[in-house]
Parts: C-alpha cells; structure tokens; sequence
C-alpha cells in the first residue's frame, strides 16, 4: 500500500526534522539572541522538511513553485496551530507542560500528513 509507506517515511522523517531544528537550535544560542537562533533553525528545518517530505516521502521529482508555496502555508497555519493548541491546554492546566507539548504535536503531526498529502504534494492539479 502507497499511503502505508509514506505514513512509515513521514513518521521517519518527521523526528529527523525536529532534531535537525533542535540541534540548529542549541548550536545557534551560544553566539546569538535565542529568537534569532529560534528563527534559523526552524526555516532550516522546514526547508529539510520539505527536501524530504517532496523527493522521498510523497515521491514528487518534478519542480513546482506553487508546491513550495502550499507547504509555506501549511507550516505557518501548523505553526500558529500548534502554539494555539499548547497555550489552551497550559490555560487550562497550567503545570501540564508535557501533556501540553504532547498533544499539540500529535495533533500538528497528524494534520500536517493529511495536509501534505492531499494538498501540498497532490497528484493532480485542482
């Protein structure tokens, strides 16, 4: 099964990508300002992500600008969902920190498959 597969190589390259943002991450805040490094590692990440994701996880060869724009727009809206998420969860329970960062990445995760399969990296034009 297709689908089957690209759940296996999202699921992998999904913690390749935060590790990749989070050693950008720590390695940035020794010599600049925490946002700034914040700011590096995740356009880093997000740009691995998307190299990943298009040539190996969805199997698309072919250049497309407006593929790249589609994902843009989908991390920026998973982005805001995910700290809407976490911050609603911290307001309800202020010291579920884990339970916070948990579910608003599982959600973010499972949206984000189904975004870039469907939309971002579909077959046919719409």
């Amino acid at each position: 099964m297709k689908i089957k597969k690209e759940i296996i190589r999202y699921l992998t390259v999904t913690p390749f990508v935060g590790a990749a943002d989070f050693g950008i991450y720590f390695s940035l805040i020794h010599f600049l300002p925490h946002s700034v490094s914040k700011a590096i590692s995740y356009i880093i990440a997000n740009i691995i992500g998307y190299l990943f994701n298009k040539y190996w996880t969805f199997k698309r060869k072919q250049p497309s600008y407006p593929e790249a724009g589609r994902y843009f727009i989908v991390d920026v809206l998973l982005f805001a969902l995910n700290i809407t998420t976490n911050q609603i969860i911290l307001h309800l329970w202020q010291h579920a920190v884990f339970l916070a960062v948990a579910i608003a990445s599982v959600l973010t995760a499972c949206l984000s498959f189904i975004c870039k399969k469907w939309w971002v990296f579909r077959t046919s034009s719409v």
